[in-house]
């Protein structure tokens, strides 16, 4: 019996929620800066007119923006219960160490993988959608190596001086300009032909989900480091 190659539907409709959810999110955040700068060309304008009202316009402006960031709103309502993170604690720790173990076994690229973990309180959150995150942005830095130089990721916990839960990956791909990084978790950003450019949207998704912030550390020539921190669950 040939098996398939697709993702099984509940782990695709998760990525498509999460997908959802970030170009919804994308999206609001574009209508706000519309309505804010519409908003201030009302303020000024609206007083100073001699053909034509601006203050009309930019209630347009705004009308129009508002009207469209309300589907998006209703997107990501719709998505919600896909991309639910629960309340179950997750070791991240070990989770990764789990993870590593596992994935680098049967990886064929020849990339090397390592661990620094230092144990960390637990997260809230779900097995699945972590570890669905960590492929994405494994596959992230498995895209970004050289032919002819060392292929290597770098994964490490730690505790921040607030107390929160970080999580570092490192690889010793490409690196990133300034112009790219500044855009690389937009959704359908992509600097690689024939590739949508979801993959990393789609990951910060799920670490939003799980109240997280993710930030990038590149250099052009000199790899990238993820940094991804959140504040631990009480206990």
């Amino acid at each position: 019996m040939q098996e398939s190659n697709h993702e099984p539907a509940p782990e695709a409709l998760n990525r498509l929620g999460h997908l959802s959810s970030g170009v919804g999110h994308h999206v609001i955040n574009a209508f706000s800066a519309i309505v804010s700068n519409a908003e201030l060309l009302r303020i000024k304008l609206g007083k100073n007119s001699h053909s034509f009202d601006p203050a009309v316009m930019a209630d347009m402006i705004i009308n129009t923006a508002l009207e469209a960031a309300s589907v998006a709103r209703r997107l990501i309502d719709y998505t919600r219960p896909i991309t639910n993170i629960g309340e179950s604690k997750v070791d991240l720790d070990r989770l990764v160490a789990g993870y590593v173990e596992s994935r680098s076994q049967v990886d064929p690229s020849g990339i090397a993988w390592s661990t620094d973990l230092t144990p960390v309180p637990p997260i809230r959150g779900l097995p699945v959608h972590l570890e669905s995150m960590l492929d994405l942005l494994v596959a992230n830095s498995r895209e970004a190596m050289l032919p002819g130089r060392e292929a290597a990721i770098a994964f490490s916990t730690s505790i921040d001086s607030r107390g929160w839960v970080v999580l570092e990956i490192r690889d010793t791909g490409q690196g990133m300009g300034p112009q790219v990084r500044e855009r690389a978790v937009e959704p359908f950003f992509t600097t690689k032909s024939g590739h949508v450019g979801v993959g990393l949207s789609i990951a910060n998704g799920i670490w939003r989900r799980h109240r997280g912030t993710l930030s990038i550390h590149s250099q052009a020539g000199e790899g990238t480091a993820l940094r991804l921190c959140v504040e631990p669950c009480d206990e």
